[in-house]
């Protein structure tokens, strides 16, 4: 049989196990590697803690393109006259017209005024071959129209009629017979818009596609198949100024 176990551990046994020196197991430089372990997780957890405070660097986005300037150039309008009617009373030469506005540009024009005067051309010649004629006559008879808009590529057209008395008129004779040729003038401006003249001559066409001067040796009524020419016309001297 077995001895019976003691009851108790000697305080003796209990000596010598807890009071030995258990660091002579370890190395002697120990104290100095955890130091420096120690200071590398001081530098480490530094070093995390300045990357989250270190600020993000922003893109910012490029400058949009300024938009374009409008062009400063004005809107290109053509303009040609077609002659719908025109009579001769005892004391008026009345033409009825119909005035064609072309926009030419891209973009639109505004609040459009079309001024037409009639008036009476001094000399034949230009009547005859198509070049313009001598500076005309002063004529009254004026008419005036409002055009809101017209768009860029488009086209309105304005109608009225154009009065010139017979007083005004200074016929020019082929031999023994009295001829009149008319001349239109039509104005256009408007809102960013220079003021823009165009002539016509007013008469018979011919074979040529020149015009012929209105014979004034007829009855009073109504004058068929006249038609209007565009024409360069010289403008009239300048007036002196009046005297003081």
């Amino acid at each position: 049989p077995a001895a019976p176990l003691p009851d108790a551990v000697p305080d003796a046994a209990i000596t010598e196990i807890d009071g030995s020196d258990n660091t002579a197991t370890l190395p002697a430089w120990w104290p100095l590697a955890a130091g420096v372990m120690a200071a590398l997780a001081l530098l480490g957890g530094g070093a995390w803690l300045w990357g989250r405070r270190k600020p993000k660097v922003l893109r910012i986005a490029a400058p949009a393109a300024a938009p374009a300037a409008p062009s400063d150039d004005p809107p290109r309008l053509d303009l040609t006259l077609d002659i719908t009617g025109a009579t001769r009373s005892l004391m008026m030469f009345t033409i009825r017209y119909r005035l064609n506005i072309a926009n030419r540009s891209e973009r639109a024009v505004t609040d459009l005024s079309a001024a037409m005067q009639l008036v009476c051309a001094r000399a034949s010649t230009g009547a005859r071959t198509g070049t313009a004629p001598n500076a005309p006559s002063p004529g009254s008879a004026q008419a005036l129209a409002q055009i809101d808009r017209v768009g860029p590529h488009q086209s309105r057209s304005i109608t009225g009629e154009v009065q010139l008395p017979l007083s005004a008129i200074a016929p020019l004779r082929q031999g023994t017979k009295p001829l009149f040729v008319p001349l239109v003038h039509a104005t256009i401006e408007g809102q960013h818009q220079r003021a823009l003249t165009k002539s016509f001559v007013i008469g018979t066409p011919s074979a040529s596609g020149r015009v012929h001067p209105i014979p004034l040796d007829v009855q009073a009524g109504a004058i068929n198949g006249l038609v209007a020419q565009a024409i360069a016309v010289p403008a009239p001297p300048a007036a002196a100024p009046a005297a003081a």
